[in-house]
């Protein structure tokens, strides 16, 4: 007698199931109506996809929106999941790094205005980093600027070093604790024992009047 073994799925279902928001289209794949016709989660995701590049490519009103919604929603999951499993978010520390240049460049408009499908290329560009796996975007690009991100680290840390350096000299040179007094500071100091031993004559002389009142009294 044979054991039965549960039919493994097919191979464009495992593929389906590491691509970027597959869970959003499962959950459409699930809900879909009886149509009379044999749909696919294939047939969802072709469809889902379709819809968003052409949105972005016509430029339609929100395209800018959607673009970077869809570039921050599932990356920002990811990163929490990293965070809650205590791993090491690599693919995510390069992922946010490649994002912040393409916000750096919008910053300006220039750019998202003379290149066309702007939008649409941004957003094929942030799906190949979020795929997963050794050879998803997100390495590849960050592999590329580690050479400019490391001299950016040697000027960053030289600056840090030498500013610590000059506190450590100016406070050697000129410590507080054992800094010499001026001139003026010594005039003042004479000044509050003069205003002070005034007060005092003052004080006395005062007693010495009232006290043969007292005795008469």
């Amino acid at each position: 007698m044979t054991k039965s073994h549960a039919a493994a799925p097919p191979p464009h279902i495992i593929e389906l199931e590491s691509i970027p928001y597959s869970n959003i289209v499962r959950l459409i794949h699930i809900n879909l109506p009886d149509v009379g016709y044999p749909i696919t989660r294939v047939h969802v995701a072709a469809l889902f996809w379709v819809l968003i590049l052409g949105w972005t490519s016509l430029g339609v009103s929100g395209s800018s929106f959607l673009a970077s919604l869809l570039a921050v929603v599932y990356p920002t999951w990811q990163s929490y999941r990293c965070d809650r499993d205590q791993t090491i978010p690599t693919q995510w520390l390069a992922y946010w790094t490649i994002y912040s240049l393409f916000f750096v460049v919008e910053s300006g408009q220039m750019v998202t205005e003379m290149v066309p499908f702007y939008y649409t290329i941004k957003l094929v560009i942030m799906m190949w980093c979020m795929y997963p796996g050794p050879k998803n975007g997100a390495l590849m690009v960050y592999a590329g600027l580690r050479p400019v991100l490391a001299m950016l680290d040697s000027i960053m840390s030289e600056g840090s070093t030498a500013s610590s350096r000059l506190r450590k000299i100016s406070f050697t040179e000129h410590p507080t604790s054992t800094r010499k007094p001026s001139r003026e500071d010594m005039k003042q100091v004479k000044e509050e024992k003069q205003a002070k031993q005034a007060k005092e004559d003052i004080a006395k002389h005062k007693n010495g009047k009232d006290s043969p009142k007292d005795k008469h009294k």
